[in-house]
């Protein structure tokens, strides 16, 4: 899929698609705003030289300077959106903004050995035959992920980023997809920068890792939140733009209560690990990345339904066991 050319979409709102090193999803859209100081940008995409040239070329395309970006504001901690944060931050020299909760993750962000560890740990618990060999746990850090510094500026749920002339951005830490994930509401325009957390034709992954509690809870009850706040006009991280936003995230927990549903049958059915819930909820034939992410996002939904009192779990033999 070639990648959309970079458009202004008006009240000073400037779209910059860049592509990315893997087929899906091809791109990433960062989003250049105007403010009473020069330009914020949210989001910049994986460190490889066509995402950079993409900015580049897309700077040029709309008539805007990168000399005049003093903000890049990062949405959350996934390489497709902060990745290129260590590269632009130091040619531009702008302050480089995240929600707090990102300044204890970047340490993992970058530990990719670590990683490694816990995703092992977590397919031998709940299944994987062979975690180690296994294609669904093999992770390498792959070249366009660099190590990145710590934001340097922290927001947290209800600040505001000033742009001037009385408007700013409004922080909404919108958790699940990643724990620092925030999106950013216009206080002239109402639009709302989503990131990941909304985006039009698909749902964005919820993974499981240790330590972090319930992550689909936290993802479901940010969706509710946003329905709450009647949010319309949606820039999301991927794809194309959003009509109605709110209704978007009605029919995402609409997705999530049907894939509950089927997994508390399955395991109603019989008692089972998340990997064999995994091979009968998705298609068959996924590629490691897919079958990863598949596992993880299994898991999520297993220790929502756990928590919340659908389905319990036992150990027999060091692996956890799904029950009625």
């Amino acid at each position: 899929m070639s990648v959309p050319p970079p458009q202004s979409l008006g009240s000073g709102i400037h779209l910059i698609p860049a592509p990315l090193p893997y087929e899906s999803p091809p791109w990433v859209n960062t989003y250049a705003v105007e403010s009473n100081g020069g330009l914020l940008l949210i989001d910049c995409g994986t460190d490889w030289e066509p995402g950079r040239e993409a900015i580049r070329q897309g700077f040029d395309y709309l008539g805007l300077e990168e000399s005049a970006v003093h903000t890049l504001v990062v949405s959350h901690l996934h390489p497709d959106h902060v990745g290129m944060s260590a590269r632009l931050v130091g040619e531009w020299g702008c302050r480089f903004v995240m929600h707090e909760r990102a300044a204890n993750l970047v340490d993992s962000y970058n530990d990719s050995p670590g990683y490694m560890s816990r995703l092992k740990r977590i397919a031998s618990t709940h299944g994987i035959p062979d975690p180690i060999t296994n294609p669904a746990t093999h992770v390498e850090r792959p070249y366009y992920m660099p190590l990145i510094e710590p934001p340097d500026h922290l927001v947290r749920d209800g600040d505001t980023i000033d742009l001037g002339d009385g408007r700013s951005l409004h922080v909404v830490h919108t958790p699940g997809h990643e724990p620092a994930h925030i999106s950013l509401r216009d206080s002239r325009t109402g639009i709302l920068f989503s990131g990941d957390h909304i985006l039009p034709r698909i749902s964005p992954v919820i993974m499981y890792d240790l330590d972090l509690g319930d992550v689909l809870g936290d993802y479901l009850a940010s969706l509710q939140r946003l329905i709450a706040m009647e949010v319309g006009v949606t820039y999301p991280a991927h794809g194309t733009l959003i009509d109605q936003g709110d209704e978007r995230a009605r029919q995402i927990l609409l997705h999530h209560d049907r894939r509950l549903l089927d997994m508390a049958e399955l395991v109603r059915s019989e008692d089972t690990t998340a990997w064999q819930v995994m091979l009968k909820s998705f298609r068959p034939n996924l590629d490691p990345l897919q079958s990863r992410l598949a596992f993880l996002e299994t898991i999520s939904h297993l220790e929502h339904l756990k928590l919340t009192g659908r389905i319990r779990d036992e150990t027999r033999d060091e692996k956890v066991i799904y029950r009625a």
